[in-house]
């Protein structure tokens, strides 16, 4: 604040133009504060990006299709993405790619194992609180 208010002082900045100077970056880090949160609760097990993926090394991937699930329009329109192949192809890289893109335009995610999934649902099972699971 104190380098906004001395800047505003030198630069003759007029009132309503530094209120809307504070206005937005007070927007900006509140934004920026959400995308954290959302990070965090993703469980990304590491961050990598599309940039990151190399489409040569996997020439069976469509780089088409990867990028038309970038959009995020699948989740707009209700759909699903499985990522199915044998080890080393990589999958979690482009799962975690979807999901960092997604939490930055606003969306949530959530990383999880198979093994995590199905261990979660036998104990909800358990509990009676399956359908709970399901709707989260």
């Amino acid at each position: 604040m104190d380098h906004l208010l001395e800047d505003a002082s030198r630069d003759n900045v007029s009132y309503s133009e530094f209120l809307n100077t504070i206005v937005l970056q007070e927007m900006e880090y509140q934004e920026f504060q959400q995308l954290e949160k959302r990070m965090k609760r993703a469980k990304l097990p590491y961050i990598k990006t599309i940039h990151d993926f190399d489409f040569s090394f996997q020439p069976s991937i469509s780089e088409k299709r990867v990028k038309e699930t970038l959009t995020c329009r699948f989740i707009a329109n209700g759909e699903n993405r499985l990522l199915l192949g044998p080890p080393g192809v990589g999958k979690t890289h482009l799962a975690i790619s979807f999901a960092i893109e997604a939490i930055t335009q606003g969306y949530t995610a959530l990383f999880v194992t198979a093994g995590e999934l199905v261990a979660e649902c036998r104990k909800a099972n358990e509990k009676g609180t399956l359908q709970r699971l399901v709707n989260r």
